[in-house]
């Protein structure tokens, strides 16, 4: 995706690009221009290059300036401009190049680090900027808080931020997105306030309202936020405590270090909006004046207008690439009476022999271990027992050495997959009653699995055994599908029941071979085999009819407060972290006694 903008060499963020010999994702290309070029010229041109960037066209000048999603597509910009050029091409490489360009913002060395009360030296700005105190009542700024620490399970909190609108990304090159963030400012924010903040901004409504938490780890680096897609005006309004500020002026280089109040909103409109930057230290004390301050935890939410106009055809809708199917699917969820089964019917009929037919077509889709899982994994320290509760084809078994892993399943067929992993030790059971020794493992994960347990009683027994398989110490992972789906995400559903059945589609040809669904037992007995060479080959599937097969699983969608309360019922342990991940509740429990 390409996005071309028209701007004057005096616009930002192109006015303080300056030149660098690092690799930045930036690039000024010298000898392509609007001076020389039309349009639509250099649209054709630049198009050849199937990267995602935003060109920026400088009105009456012989070069244009090019910001990259990727530093590797731009270094390879980079090198087509100054080593090759395209067959054919009327430019020589002595009428182009390319050269790495990066915002440098420079700073007075005069200018002070102690913070200040005072805002006279902002107030002489007084048709540009406006302080108004006491904003909010108790009531409204109250709600505000309570409303961002409800909401911030939620996956578009990364970085301790909440988006309304739209979400902002102060990287370079400015990205917005219509993904991670709540669309809608009435679903975070009260019609009192909105109409509060509308009258402020004279009858304007901002369109895009992002909530921080300014924690002590958390620094706020200076960034310039683009013109063409931001209108000239922002305000700041601090909650909590004081917040210490810097602002730069980056026309003349001054900076200005203040403690915001609670309670107080600054507005800053006109020119000064996009020559005025702002950061937050990271600091846990502040030099005042005449003493030095303990900082403490505040919030920042900070009301932009976006040029709606000006982004229609570069406002990215985040997902994901999806392989295209032979035909749709139906991926509607059917909610079911759970009383109308036993448990042992649903975790047989709808749950073991599912999984064991489509092992292989599983394999082939869920081949690789979610990130967080995997950050959570390399956490610990070289040597330790890491055990996978329900690992399934074994995508969360490392195959390094750091670690010793034990996974069980109880489905035969997806184990067989897994003990292609080196460093493993596999075990055919099932997660209520875990046949190993009390105390064992440094770290015990267990991704998408008591969810299908066809109890509340099952599925506080099985964490109750991962508990007891885990040393005094050591934590225990776990993952469940939340009943609260996120919107505009990849595989969201709308569940009308917590207890329903999920389809499942797969080609006859992926049928695990020698697995019959009709018999009787848990299926945990191997298949006959004739010799040595078929049972290496024992996992492999026996290609069949082309036509979809469909299956249904059993799942219990766990809601907020569900696996939360399961867990903390539990003597032994207490919740170190609980989160909202990709629609799922993730959990991290440390055993104490």
């Amino acid at each position: 995706m390409m996005n071309f903008i028209r701007l004057s060499l005096d616009s930002y963020p192109v006015k303080y690009y300056k030149r660098t010999y690092k690799v930045t994702n930036i690039l000024k290309v010298n000898g392509i221009g609007l001076r020389k070029w039309d349009c639509e010229k250099i649209k054709n041109f630049i198009s050849k290059f199937d990267v995602t960037c935003m060109i920026y066209l400088i009105d009456n000048e012989d070069m244009i300036y090019i910001e990259f999603y990727r530093k590797k597509d731009c270094t390879f910009v980079y090198k087509f401009f100054n080593d090759t050029l395209p067959t054919g091409s009327t430019l020589s490489t002595s009428d182009v190049s390319a050269e790495y360009a990066n915002i440098k913002y420079e700073i007075n060395n005069n200018s002070c680090t102690v913070y200040s009360c005072d805002y006279s030296c902002l107030l002489k700005h007084k048709d540009y900027i406006t302080i108004i105190n006491n904003v909010l009542d108790k009531n409204l700024s109250d709600e505000i808080l309570e409303n961002y620490k409800n909401e911030k399970w939620l996956m578009y909190t990364k970085n301790d931020e909440i988006n309304v609108g739209y979400y902002f990304c102060r990287n370079i090159p400015n990205k917005i997105y219509k993904s991670y963030c709540i669309s809608k400012l009435d679903s975070f924010f009260s019609l009192e306030f909105l109409e509060r903040i509308t009258k402020i901004f004279n009858n304007r409504q901002p369109n895009q309202i992002t909530i921080l938490n300014c924690h002590l780890k958390k620094a706020i680096e200076y960034v310039i936020e683009s013109s063409y897609i931001f209108d000239e005006e922002i305000a700041f309004l601090v909650l909590g405590n004081e917040l210490p500020m810097s602002f730069l002026d980056i026309r003349n280089k001054e900076k200005l270090n203040l403690v915001i109040e609670s309670n107080t909103l600054l507005r800053i409109k006109g020119k000064l909006r996009h020559e005025i930057i702002f950061g937050i230290p990271k600091k846990k004390k502040i030099q005042m004046q005449d003493k030095l301050m303990d900082r403490k935890n505040s919030y920042l939410v900070i009301f932009r207008f976006i040029r709606e106009d000006n982004i229609k055809n570069f406002v990215t809708q985040k997902i994901k690439n999806q392989i295209p199917q032979n035909e749709r699917q139906e991926k509607d969820c059917v909610p079911i009476n759970v009383n109308e089964y036993t448990s042992e019917k649903l975790e047989k009929m709808y749950v073991l022999d599912v999984y064991n037919q489509i092992a292989l077509h599983f394999g082939h889709t869920r081949y690789k271990s979610w990130k967080n899982v995997e950050n959570i994994i390399n956490e610990e320290k070289e040597g330790n027992i890491i055990l996978d509760v329900g690992c399934g084809n074994g995508k969360n078994l490392s195959e390094s050495s750091k670690y010793f892993y034990i996974g069980l399943d109880f489905s035969l067929y997806l184990l067989m997959l897994a003990r292609k992993k080196m460093n493993t030790d596999l075990l055919l059971a099932n997660c209520i009653n875990i046949p190993l020794r009390s105390n064992l493992a440094d770290l015990c994960i267990s991704i998408a699995v008591i969810h299908h347990l066809g109890t509340h009683e099952k599925r506080k027994q099985a964490v109750k055994e991962m508990v007891r398989c885990t040393k005094i110490g050591g934590r225990i992972l776990i993952y469940v599908w939340a009943y609260e789906q996120q919107e505009n995400v990849v595989g969201n559903r709308k569940f009308d029941s917590q207890d329903i059945f999920v389809p499942w589609y797969f080609q006859q040809q992926y049928k695990t071979e020698g697995y019959d669904d009709d018999a009787e037992g848990e299926g945990e007995e191997e298949p006959e085999k004739e010799n040595e060479k078929e049972k290496e080959e024992s996992h492999k599937f026996k290609p069949v009819k082309k036509d979809l097969v469909k299956l249904e699983r059993y799942y219990h969608v766990f809601k907020k407060e569900e696996l939360y309360e399961l867990c903390n019922s539990i003597e032994e342990v207490k919740v170190e972290k609980f989160y909202f991940d990709c629609n799922n509740w993730g959990i991290i429990l440390r055993k104490i006694f």
